[in-house]
């Protein structure tokens, strides 16, 4: 574990997180980490503890919150990632989010890169960039890189498609975002709905062109890609775009002419198809 004998420098925003027990200590010891060898600090981290926590958890959680400005939020039972995120970003006090998940590396720089962009475009309301995804081991694999548009324009058309940003990767305005709702009951796709309501009240967006976090894909992010209650939550997200007229009908179908059958392909099938296709 990194010691941070000397703090390092603080930038005026929160880092938002959630754990549950199905995590791997090894991995959030990992992210951590990362987090603790950035360029810039955050002013806080909020940590939500989705339900009880196994021991080794606790104490990877209790060790790197001797060294990192964390603060916790235990729920006392599963709720899923978009009710925990919900409930974490009430508790969040700067004005600006960083999203980042507990089993992903990130970028030494990110932090320090995004502050500097929002620093030079004033107007910008929610900035993501790419992610390289990794397996194993992501000092010894290249990794397929994950682009997403850089321009508010670009961003605004790519989003009547697709997600327009790499959730672990974004900062937001806090109030912004609360104003729109925050992080909902979208199950799956919680992120996703919320740039869109964020996009349509008018929010500024943009993506920086360069890697911020390394982000796992193993076979089982592949796997839980798929299934019946992944087809529905697309289909609702999908139908619920249509109905606030972010996306017109033409679209809704072509949408999910083209998504729900991947959902109900097996695992491996699903992993080449986004390798091939879906993740360039």
């Amino acid at each position: 574990m990194t010691t941070c004998a000397a703090r390092r420098p603080s930038g005026a925003f929160s880092v938002l997180m959630s754990v549950y027990a199905g995590e791997r200590a090894a991995w959030l010891d990992q992210a951590f980490a990362s987090l603790a060898a950035s360029t810039v600090w955050p002013a806080e981290i909020v940590l939500v503890q989705d339900g009880p926590l196994g021991k080794d958890l606790v104490e990877v959680i209790g060790r790197y919150r001797a060294v990192l400005p964390m603060s916790l939020l235990p729920l006392e039972r599963n709720v899923g990632l978009g009710p925990a995120l919900s409930a974490g970003l009430s508790l969040c006090r700067q004005e600006w989010v960083a999203r980042f998940d507990t089993d992903d590396l990130l970028e030494p720089d990110r932090f320090e890169r995004q502050l500097t962009y929002l620093t030079e475009h004033p107007d910008v309301d929610i900035l993501g960039g790419w992610i390289r995804e990794f397996e194993s081991d992501p000092e010894l694999e290249a990794g397929r890189v994950r682009r997403v548009p850089e321009t508010h324009q670009a961003v605004l058309a790519y989003a009547r498609r697709r997600n327009p940003f790499n959730h672990m990767t974004v900062m937001f305005r806090r109030e912004l975002a609360l104003n729109h709702g925050g992080y909902q009951g979208e199950r799956l796709y919680e992120d996703y709905a919320l740039w869109v309501r964020m996009l349509q009240g008018g929010a500024v967006a943009a993506n920086i062109p360069g890697v911020l976090v390394k982000a796992r894909a193993g076979e089982g992010m592949f796997q839980r890609r798929g299934g019946v209650g992944y087809v529905r939550s697309e289909a609702a997200v999908q139908w619920s775009f249509y109905r606030c007229g972010f996306i017109g009908p033409w679209r809704l179908a072509l949408n999910l002419a083209q998504r729900l059958p991947v959902r109900i392909l097996p695992g491996t099938v699903r992993r080449w198809i986004y390798q091939q296709f879906l993740r360039a």
